[in-house]
């Protein structure tokens, strides 16, 4: 119970981020969008963005994963803020994330698919 609740906060954390992202961005407030980004990876994973660029599949999705079972909502959490940093190497774990989160069930942002199929 006790990790469910610590995910659900997880997840709570990087979607009220996002959330800042995107107004952040929409309001052409690029800097303040980063930012929010950066800082939302480190209190909600502590791991900085740089270091989650660098990282290969497999740790990645350890980041998704407590007790040997991949969290599909927070994997897909993580993959929808990636999204909103402008680089080859975020959206490639974004695919990352979002593949892992489709074999678990996890529910997916609608255009996923496209997003999927553009490798």
């Amino acid at each position: 119970m006790i990790t469910r609740d610590y995910i659900l906060r997880q997840i709570r954390q990087l979607v009220q981020a996002l959330s800042l992202v995107l107004f952040h961005r929409r309001e052409r407030e690029f800097d303040l969008a980063q930012i929010v980004l950066e800082n939302t990876l480190v209190d909600a994973l502590g791991v900085p963005l740089e270091s989650m660029l660098a990282v290969d599949r497999e740790a990645l999705l350890a980041l998704c994963s407590r007790d040997g079972a991949l969290h599909g909502e927070l994997a897909v959490a993580i993959a929808d803020l990636l999204r909103q940093h402008d680089s080859a190497e975020a959206d490639e774990r974004a695919r990352w994330l979002y593949r892992a989160g489709l074999e678990v069930g996890a529910a997916v942002p609608m255009d996923v698919e496209e997003f999927l199929g553009s490798d």
